[in-house]
């Protein structure tokens, strides 16, 4: 940077500076000091964020589930530009609504994320940047997970009551196929069965909680549960990071609430 030089006239120079001249100076030190200051945070927050931000050859430990979402950032392109399908333009409201609302929200009020971490940065990872990558899940986890949000406030508005059913009928639909091809076949569920879902036993969960329901969310946590056991455990897996503190969480709320997790 420059080196910018400030002159202050003073008019006889013989005699000691007047109390004008001595405001004019202490007010410059103190912008200046307070420009310094500014940069200071400012390039400490750069680093901040470079040093922060996911690198795609970064090998990432057990318990962080690699994030397209994450690399896409790194590389300064578009992060949804990925997706499986374009989304519409009240999709990308929606989307956008979840990032700068939803997130803050559950941040602030999940039990999930109670303990000290980055959770804004693991939830937008390791949550958002699988649904990047699965249609279904993008529809399960935050399309309709923002469309109940909006229907919070606005509940009689169509357009989000009929997206809402939309998601979740294809959600569940998607759910069913895998579980009957993993049924007939004999071949293990992947993770991303797994996250689709934990965000169907959690958007059951929002939507009954208010009358103490719990009964469909808790057979979408039971069939979570069989996939996880039927795989081998969490470990074989690869439940991993987020979702596996997701998935052992509803197990503990429902078996705080004295909800049975064996059906009856």
């Amino acid at each position: 940077m420059a080196l910018r030089l400030t002159f202050v006239n003073v008019l006889n120079p013989s005699e000691g500076p007047s109390s004008e001249t001595k405001s004019l100076a202490y007010s410059h030190a103190f912008r200046q000091a307070h420009a310094q200051r500014r940069r200071q945070r400012t390039e400490k927050y750069r680093k901040t964020i470079e040093r922060t931000s996911p690198q795609p050859t970064w090998v990432p430990p057990a318990e962080v589930i690699p994030s397209p979402l994450g690399q896409a950032l790194s590389s300064n392109r578009d992060p949804f530009s990925s997706l499986p399908r374009p989304l519409s333009s009240v999709e990308y409201f929606l989307l956008h609504h979840y990032v700068r609302i939803i997130v803050p929200v559950t941040l602030s009020h999940c039990r999930l994320f109670d303990r000290p971490g980055d959770h804004e940065a693991q939830l937008l990872r390791e949550w958002l940047g699988l649904a990047v990558t699965d249609d279904i899940l993008m529809a399960a986890a935050v399309l309709l997970s923002t469309c109940r949000f909006i229907l919070r406030f606005q509940p009689g508005n169509s357009v989000f009551v009929q997206l809402a059913l939309q998601y979740k009928h294809v959600s569940l639909q998607t759910l069913r196929r895998d579980m009957l091809v993993s049924g007939t076949s004999g071949a293990p569920v992947g993770v991303m069965t797994v996250a689709r879902a934990l965000a169907l036993a959690l958007d059951e969960r929002l939507v009954q909680v208010a009358i103490r329901e719990h009964t469909v969310a808790q057979k979408h946590v039971q069939g979570v549960m069989a996939i996880v056991e039927s795989s081998g455990g969490a470990a074989e897996l690869g439940l991993t990071g987020l979702l596996e503190r997701m998935y052992r969480k509803f197990i503990s709320v429902f078996e705080l609430e004295g909800v049975g997790m064996d059906g009856e």
